[in-house]
Order: structure tokens, then sequence, then C-alpha cells
């Protein structure tokens, strides 16, 4: 005669089986996927990050031919190992190593694909694809990350803090031409889409202006949303920008920019900053005021939108 009791009793040990197989499991996935995020990706991410560099202490930067488009010899090794690479971005307050900078005909390619080609959620950082990294653009863009290690464009925040700027007010953006300086001017909050800000989304992607005016209302409505101005780094319509974007968590869809202009021929690479200020007066998106409770005092303000 069939136990009835035997029967629910094997029942259960072999469901309590199947559960605890089962939680096994679900750890030895979650434990992958936590080694994957937290330790394979982050040590490819600077392994890759330096792949095929030199020591550029070295400043000679003789270059491999006597073509006018001839490469520094330096970064050779790089181009060698993804010829879509364009140069190296020097950042002290993040990372003295340099970061790999690419460019191809997409924004999107280099979101997800990392210098050595490899599928990672680091990406590598890369030249917006309308600018020309040999003759600069008016504005030229450097897009990257914002990974919660501080990676990539994870700690570029830490411009918001005008004695950061203070201690680094000059970055560096070596093309795989020249070796180029730029002197910090201004580091923002912006939104990405225009209903973040009743309708309007400032254009500091913009590349080239169409006329001097235009360029100098630009730079006026940067000014206005730093963080801190530095009178004595002026701007004008023959200068070079440098603009750096990533995510933000002010707000969903946020950036945080920081621009610097690149330092004139025969001009000193040094930066007065005790004439920085903080900017008490700073104009932020409308989704900022929301998050913070706060009211907008530029909303009705048409004058400071940049057309």
């Amino acid at each position: 005669m069939v136990n009835k009791k035997e029967i629910k009793k094997s029942a259960a040990v072999l469901a309590r089986r199947i559960i605890l197989g089962l939680s096994i499991i679900a750890v030895i996935v979650c434990a992958i996927f936590l080694i994957k995020s937290y330790i394979i990706e982050p040590y490819n991410n600077r392994n890759n990050n330096g792949a095929g560099d030199i020591d550029e202490s070295n400043s000679e930067t003789s270059q491999y031919d006597g073509s006018e488009d001839a490469v520094q010899s330096k970064y050779i090794a790089l181009l060698n190992v993804n010829p879509d690479f364009v140069g190296k971005l020097y950042i002290d307050a993040i990372d003295e190593g340099g970061l790999n900078i690419v460019q191809t005909t997409d924004n999107s390619k280099y979101l997800t694909t990392g210098f050595k080609g490899e599928n990672t959620r680091y990406g590598t950082l890369f030249v917006d694809y309308r600018n020309d990294i040999k003759d600069f653009d008016d504005n030229t863009i450097i897009y990257g990350h914002n990974m919660r290690d501080g990676s990539q464009l994870g700690s570029l925040s830490l411009y918001s803090d005008i004695e950061n700027y203070k201690l680094f007010p000059t970055i560096r953006f070596n093309t795989i031409y020249k070796n180029y300086t730029w002197k910090v001017f201004a580091a923002f909050i912006i939104n990405s889409q225009p209903e973040d800000d009743n309708g309007y989304a400032f254009p500091y992607l913009t590349t080239n202006f169409p006329s001097d005016a235009s360029f100098n209302d630009f730079i006026s409505d940067v000014k206005t949303r730093s963080y801190f101005i530095n009178e004595a780094v002026d701007i004008n319509p023959d200068d070079k920008i440098l603009t750096l974007s990533t995510c933000d968590t002010a707000f969903d869809d946020a950036r945080f920019v920081l621009m610097a202009r690149l330092v004139r021929d025969g001009e000193s690479e040094t930066v007065d900053v005790s004439k920085a200020k903080v900017n008490e007066n700073q104009k932020f998106p409308q989704a900022w005021y929301d998050e913070k409770g706060e009211t907008n005092p530029f909303k009705n303000a048409e004058q400071y939108h940049v057309k």
C-alpha cells in the first residue's frame, strides 16, 4: 500500500533540493556577473586605455615621415592597435596617465566598444564624428561615460568645485599630429532633452558658428551656466573650444560639461586662478530647479537662450 506521508515527504525533500540547486545556480550567476562587472571589466578598461602606449615624458614630437599629415611617432603603436585612434586626453584631476580618444563615422559605436574592439559598458572616449582634428572646428567635442568607479569621465564633475578648478585649470588634448594645451573656462550642468528646460536645449554641441556674434552669444550663455567664472581666460571668435560631455545624475538625461579654449600661439600656458570666482547667479535647466524644489529665475528670460 502506498504511504502518502512518505510520498509527501519525498516530494518535499525533492522540492527543497531543487530550490537549493536553483539558489546555488543563482548565486554562481550573480557572482560571475559581479566579478565581470567590478573586477574584469574595470581591469580591462584600465589595461586597454593604455594599449600600445609609450612613455610620454619624452616631449619629442618627431614624425615617422616628412609629410604634412605625418603622425607623431609616439602614437604609431596605438594606431596599430586601433586605426580609429586620434589622440590622448590628459585631465590631471581625473587620470594623469591619459585617456585614449577615438573617432569614427558615427557617435554610437564607441558607447559600447572598448579600445581593442571588445564589447564593454565602459566604451571609449570619442570625438564627435563632425569634427576635424587636423584643422580644429570652432568647437571640438569629446564624449565619454560617467562610470561609478570614476573611470572614463566619471570624475569630471570635480570641476563643479572652484577649488578643484584652481588646482587643475588646464587640460591637454594631444592629437596624433600635434600636442595641445587648453585653458578651462567653464563647467556646467545641461539638459539633453528639450522637455527638461521648458522646451529648450542649449546648443552646446554646436561645432561651428555662422558669425562672430553667434559665437559671442554662445560663450556668454556658457559663462552664465558655469559654476565658476575666470575673466583671466578670455575667449574671442578666433579661439578654438574643446568641450567634454558626460552623463550626470542631477536629473534624468542630464549632462556635465567642461569647456576649455586652446592656448594661443605665443601665449603662456599658465592660468591666473586668483581671478576665478564662484558664479553666484548660475543658470541651470528647469529640471534642476524642479529636483531642488526651487524657482527658476531664468524661466522667462528669453535673452539667455542662444538661438
